[in-house]
């Protein structure tokens, strides 16, 4: 499974060159919808205010409410312009994306980037990356099921690996510096 390290996933986002684009991979990477939910969801859904989204009922998923960054939000609202209603993404016709045509746009930009597996690059490697960041920020694992509109914990608890892998690393390194004798001698916490 992949995912983009911080800095590919800021890669990423530089490489869109339309604010469509641009919309497209904010939603994925920074908010962490599917390329469905980027596909169904309506200008009129978007609360700017609270910065919310509302993504209604679909054969795959029920009722939620998604989190949406401010900075996506005002993009969105230059995007639409005096448009009230409709698609968050309109197509060149005017009508609504599917969520192929999101996949075929976050394909394109990752294209334009230096990162080695670009070829990848999915909106599901975007929610993955999304899901990472927001556990090694602090994000718990039952915020981050609501955000998704899991259902059940464990359909979120699969991304807690992907933070798995970096507290493994990080410790590897750890011990690393621990036997090469580059650890300082800490204090000792004195209980009581």
């Amino acid at each position: 499974m992949l995912f983009l390290r911080l800095d590919q996933a800021l890669e990423l986002e530089k490489a869109a060159w339309n604010l469509k684009e641009r919309l497209a991979i904010r939603y994925a990477l920074w908010n962490g919808l599917s390329s469905g939910e980027i596909a169904a969801g309506r200008i009129e859904y978007l609360d700017p205010v609270e910065c919310t989204l509302f993504l209604p009922w679909r054969h795959w998923k029920r009722n939620c409410i998604a989190s949406v960054d401010p900075e996506t939000v005002r993009l969105q609202a230059i995007y639409s312009g005096a448009r009230k209603a409709g698609p968050l993404l309109r197509s060149q016709k005017g009508g609504h994306f599917r969520r192929q045509s999101i996949w075929l746009i976050v394909n394109r930009v990752a294209q334009r980037t230096t990162i080695p597996w670009k070829d990848a690059i999915s909106p599901r490697t975007l929610k993955r990356t999304f899901a990472r960041e927001w556990l090694l920020s602090g994000g718990s694992v039952s915020s981050l099921q609501k955000q998704f509109s899991h259902k059940h914990l464990w359909s979120t608890a699969h991304y807690l690996r992907f933070v798995l892998e970096d507290v493994r690393s990080n410790h590897a390194r750890l011990m690393e510096r621990v036997s090469h004798g580059q650890e300082k001698e800490r204090p000792r916490l004195v209980h009581g």
